[in-house]
């Protein structure tokens, strides 16, 4: 079975050279309808393999609580790339 590599929301950010860094590409998945308010993606982008969603529990609390991370495929990171370069042009002169 081939492992697939995801990426965090944060290195996506990276990798795109997305302006603003890792909150401001949270906010803008958000308000561009990539992820729901608790930052989960929507279902149809998980059903066409450029999301998915895991689970990570936070210990400082009696009982542990898990909480939802979206990580991003490598078919996401093309995707996202490609928009990302459409609403952000990068003007070579400036």
């Amino acid at each position: 079975m081939i492992k697939q590599q995801l990426f965090s929301i944060g290195t996506v950010a990276k990798m795109t050279d997305f302006p603003g860094g890792q909150k401001r590409m949270f906010i803008w998945l958000r308000d561009n309808g990539y992820l729901q308010r608790n930052n989960e993606p929507y279902q149809r982008f998980i059903d066409n393999g450029w999301m998915v969603l895991l689970e990570s529990k936070i210990y400082h609390e009696d009982p542990p609580r898990i909480v939802p991370v979206p990580k991003v495929t490598i078919k996401g990171l093309a995707g996202l790339k490609r928009v990302i370069d459409e609403q952000f042009p990068v003007c070579a002169p400036c």
